[in-house]
């Protein structure tokens, strides 16, 4: 019980990753394919994620006690259990990849005026690995800490926008087969709901607290939406010009003699959203490894995320362009998998519960 996270807790966590990959870069990289249609790809992206949390409510509710390796274990055997764990273990590195890549050149471009990679992968890795090794419940308590200060910040780079002109932006300009499509293209960009999945174990279950998970996911979903429809209604038709979204907010927002510039909101709200999903996608890798391989621990684990984090970094992330053009060519395969045909997998296998039930009584 003590090792345990409550649903609220849960619910924090389902609202930090749910802002991965998807307030700085993806706008600008969606206008650039459907316009800004890409506000109606969007919906329908969030409105799949959001079926995965009844799913995993159903599921908790089903084996309120049982970890995702064993209940997946009796349904696909143990080779499959593992396969679908080793495409975890992929998704949630590359994730964190995606993740520091788009973070690592704003902050590039808007605060260092050079290259200080060192600086920030010797300031991540550290926090990233005593994240781990602290265990779940003590990170997430720092999260729940610090959580009113992210949405503050974020909200406050919503309204700020206001203080700008803006115009609605012009929609029904691309193909519907073009949105419909959007769906795959961007897959990789959603599924971080996967993350519950993996920590089943780990919450405190209680059906009168499911609502707490409810409220933070919606609230996740309805932020960005609106920072989606904000920075198209600011940029209009130049939104692909700007792979910042929350930050390009305040671009020629009011100076105000007290304050001076706001940017600084926006990278503290930045910079600790990132740091959070960091944490989350490691301990996420490093969870999957221990499944894999039982008789290794967290340490082994830390020890292989980190070279292979720094390996892949000289891969992609030292070119940009070929880490961001590998979320829409490849990457969206494993965002299928684990995005789409995962939470469908786990509806079935609590339905073959409850028909089991049935059949015993």
């Amino acid at each position: 019980m003590k090792d345990k996270i409550s649903m609220r807790q849960a619910g924090i966590i389902a609202l930090l990753i749910i802002f991965s990959n998807k307030i700085l870069l993806l706008p600008a990289l969606m206008h650039e394919y459907i316009k800004a249609d890409a506000l109606f790809a969007i919906i329908m992206l969030f409105g799949i994620e959001f079926l995965a949390v009844p799913i995993f409510l159903k599921l908790k509710r089903t084996y309120p006690n049982e970890r995702l390796y064993e209940i997946l274990k009796k349904y696909i055997t143990v080779v499959g259990a593992k396969l679908l764990y080793i495409a975890s273990l992929v998704f949630m590195i590359f994730k964190a990849l995606l993740i520091f890549s788009i973070v690592y050149v704003y902050f590039k471009e808007h605060i260092y005026q050079n290259e200080f990679v060192w600086i920030a992968l010797f300031s991540f890795i550290p926090i990233m690995n005593h994240a781990v090794m602290s265990g779940l419940k003590p990170t997430v308590r720092t999260m729940e800490l610090f959580i009113g200060v992210v949405l503050a910040g974020f909200i406050f780079c919503l309204v700020i926008s206001f203080f700008t002109p803006i115009s609605t932006p012009y929609f029904f300009v691309s193909s519907a087969k073009d949105i419909f499509a959007s769906i795959y293209k961007y897959a990789f960009t959603f599924g971080d709901l996967l993350f519950l999945f993996l920590i089943i174990d780990k919450i405190d279950y209680k059906k009168s607290e499911e609502k707490q998970i409810y409220f933070y996911v919606v609230l996740a979903i309805a932020l960005v939406v609106t920072l989606f429809f904000l920075f198209y209604c600011k940029y209009q038709l130049t939104s692909f010009m700007h792979n910042n979204a929350l930050a390009d907010l305040l671009v020629f927002s009011v100076q105000f003699n007290a304050i001076g510039k706001l940017d600084i909101v926006a990278m503290l709200t930045i910079m600790l959203i990132t740091l959070f999903q960091m944490e989350l996608f490691c301990y996420g890798f490093c969870d999957c490894f221990i499944n894999i391989f039982p008789p290794l621990n967290k340490k082994y684990a830390i020890v292989l995320f980190d070279i292979a984090f720094l390996i892949l970094y000289y891969i992609f992330i030292g070119k940009y362009e070929i880490m961001v053009k590998s979320t829409v060519t490849w990457l969206p395969i494993l965002g299928v998998i684990i995005g789409y045909a995962f939470p469908i997998a786990c509806y079935i296998f609590t339905f073959l519960k409850r028909r089991k039930n049935e059949k015993s009584d």
